[in-house]
């Protein structure tokens, strides 16, 4: 996008800035009553500047007193120049010589401000303008207080900043978010959003930044991996754009991103501020906790109050930031942190599966609300935000919640409580004082730099994070061992039970099955005692192509059944779990779609070719967690079906009885034995 690029000299130092209305500046910088930062001169250059060439003027061009007798051709010469060789150094294919020089036009290089003539000189266009404007009736202003457009700029700059708090938004989500939000702000948004960014409430950059040390990098994912494509917006021979996050919107070089800035009031209590009775006893008796549930909350909780804060970061308020720009009563600070300074503690609650992690985390939000501050629940999938949300409604009903996917219509709402699939995460920018990741280690959010990005960002410089997950990442348990990571072990569930053991049996693989058209024995033989005990059967598979073919052959064995198949192809999928609760579907052939956030009370689980390549230890330790997890039916049944007894299968198991063994040790099973098979099979 093209914006206007300028030339300030403030105590005999020349510097460039950036506006997306002139006017704004001009009233800005040249305020008779403006007691700080006054400037000495201000140069116009050009209105029609590519984004990304006014920042990097704005980053990196200085000048030094020399330029106090340049002419109109000299501001030229210098600054083309030097735009020239900068964009060289990031790709030597890219000759815009031609386009700088149709883009800084010397005939229009002009002085708006000279502080000996106290006057603005040659913007008669910008004096009318504004003159107009300030003379238009409206009936609900105080005349007295201030002229009507600067009052109807200032109120639009504060709404706008409210509306933005805590979001990151391309320019094309900006818009949207206005007119979304049905206020009358989009007319002239440019110069509400401009004054924001002049008493740094909003930041404006450009979506991919480029620098000579780290190359390209996305603000949005913070990806590195671009392409080049030549661009009719800024002329660019070669604009880069990002990869990652193509499907979000493209994210460019010439793109405005504009961003919140992170504002610690005043009178904000810090979360960590406020005495709170922390007593076990309270914390279950209020919140219906197991003892092993409490034990855990009761860590998170002292971790949370007793989180270190960041003793050097700016507090300070922008209660009459937005009034300098008229009345210059209060003086312009700086010093707002770097957006990659980050300080967040982190807290791992390293819960079974069946554990109750949803409801752990209850007294940790809670806190949070109490001490106001603003709490994210991110989770992995659609599925599971929407079961969280009637729970969160329920626990909280006098919190204003947000529940963000795709598609959502909460996505500009501002809210106390969020809950949010990942990807959500990267339109926010310190947001939240609490970030709890539910399922850290499932897809999409396992391995992906992008998303790891956004949690960070979305997360307030002095904010925690508290991670949920059965099976966490062998990075995490590293720093488990190594003392760096503060955490709690939840070893049973809810219901005082312990874990099924998964029963391994060898079986041949699904596609041998399917060609005979025959299942094995031994698995019919499993398969026929979970129909007479009435539990609903999960078969998981490693591959949707098997799932319509197995449909078929057991529907041959169990006509009386109904049996369906789904995985992340099906777009009834939601209703067929629905249907799979209900008792409505007794058999549910899937692939690991299911093996998380999907609670069956009566079931049992049966893993496929579990040998497989595609299943890992955790992921089997996921599947294995949907037997067993209410308190009428806490010991269904797991079977590994495989041709081989493979070492993921034995780390899967291990990890089960390990955690059935603290959870013994300590006392928080009713029983001291189990077995996964109900006696007589």
């Amino acid at each position: 996008m093209p914006i206007a690029l300028y030339a300030i000299k403030q105590k005999d130092e020349w510097s460039f800035e950036i506006s997306l209305d002139l006017r704004i500046d001009l009233i800005w910088w040249t305020s008779d009553k403006r007691h700080t930062e006054t400037i000495q001169q201000m140069i116009y250059i050009s209105s029609t500047i590519p984004l990304v060439w006014a920042l990097q003027c704005k980053q990196y061009l200085k000048f030094d007193n020399s330029a106090d007798r340049w002419d109109q051709y000299q501001w030229k010469q210098h600054i083309e120049q030097w735009l020239f060789n900068r964009i060289q150094n990031y790709n030597q294919h890219d000759n815009q010589r031609r386009n700088i020089d149709s883009f800084i036009v010397a005939d229009q290089i002009k002085i708006l401000w000279d502080d000996t003539m106290n006057t603005i000189k040659d913007i008669p266009f910008l004096v009318s303008t504004i003159q107009h404007m300030q003379d238009q009736p409206d009936e609900y202003i105080d005349h007295s207080v201030l002229p009507v457009w600067k009052r109807k700029v200032m109120l639009g700059a504060i709404e706008l900043t409210h509306m933005m708090q805590g979001r990151s938004l391309l320019e094309t989500e900006y818009m949207m978010m206005i007119t979304d939000q049905q206020v009358n702000l989009l007319t002239h948004w440019k110069a509400y959003t401009q004054l924001a960014y002049l008493t740094q409430s909003l930041r404006l950059h450009s979506a991919v930044h480029k620098d000579s040390a780290s190359g390209y990098h996305c603000r949005r994912c913070g990806s590195q991996r671009m392409n080049t494509t030549p661009c009719a917006s800024c002329g660019s021979s070669a604009c880069a754009y990002c990869e990652i996050c193509l499907n979000l919107g493209r994210s460019r070089e010439c793109t405005l991103m504009i961003q919140s800035v992170y504002v610690a009031l005043l009178d904000l209590n810090s979360v960590s501020s406020i005495d709170t009775d922390y007593k076990e006893e309270n914390i279950q008796n209020r919140w219906g906790l197991s003892d092993a549930q409490t034990e855990a909350t009761t860590s998170a909780l002292y971790f949370l109050k007793n989180k270190k804060q960041n003793s050097n970061k700016m507090i300070f308020s922008n209660k009459n930031r937005f009034y300098l720009f008229f009345l210059s009563k209060s003086k312009n600070k700086k010093g707002i942190p770097s957006p990659s300074y980050f300080t967040h503690k982190r807290f791992l609650l390293w819960a079974v599966t069946g554990a109750g992690k949803t409801e752990m985390t209850f007294p940790l939000i809670d806190h949070v609300l109490q001490n106001k501050g603003k709490v994210l629940v991110a989770t992995p999938r659609r599925d599971v935000v929407l079961e969280l949300a009637p729970r969160m409604a329920k626990a909280f009903p006098a919190t204003t919640i947000s529940v963000l996917y795709g598609g959502s219509e909460d996505r500009w709402r501002s809210s106390d409580l969020t809950i949010a699939t990942t990807h959500q995460l990267l339109r926010f920018s310190q947001a939240f004082d609490l970030v709890i990741l539910d399922e850290l280690d499932a897809f999409p959010f396992h391995n992906d730099p992008m998303l790891a990005y956004a949690a960070n960002a979305c997360c307030k410089y002095d904010g925690a994070f508290v991670y949920l997950s059965a099976t966490p990442p062998v990075q995490l348990q590293k720093e488990i061992k190594q003392g760096i990571l503060a955490h709690a072990k939840v070893p049973a569930r809810f219901h005082g039970h312990p874990l099924p053991v998964p029963k391994y049996i060898h079986i041949p693989t699904v596609t041998h099955m399917l060609n005979r058209k025959q299942l094995s024995h031994t698995l019919l033989k499993y398969l026929r005692y979970s129909v007479t005990r009435q539990a609903q059967i999960f078969i998981f598979v490693s591959r949707i192509a098997l799932i319509e073919s197995l449909v078929l052959l057991l529907r041959s064995y169990f006509p009386e059944l109904s049996i369906e198949g789904t995985s992340s192809q099906d777009h009834e999928r939601a209703d067929k779990v629905l249907l799979f609760r209900e008792q409505q579907i007794r058999i549910l052939v899937t692939t690991t779609i299911l093996e998380r956030g999907v609670t069956i009370p009566y079931s049992d689980v049966y893993i496929l070719d579990a040998d497989s390549g595609l299943f890992d230890a955790s992921s089997l330790v996921q599947m294995a967690g949907r037997a067993g997890r209410s308190k009428e039916d806490p010991k269904g049944n797991v079977i590994f079906g495989a041709k081989q007894w493979t070492i993921e299968q034995k780390k899967a198991v291990s990890q089960i009885k390990l955690m059935n063994r603290i959870a013994r040790r300590k006392g928080y099973l009713h029983v001291s034995k189990s077995s996964i098979l109900r006696k007589g099979l």
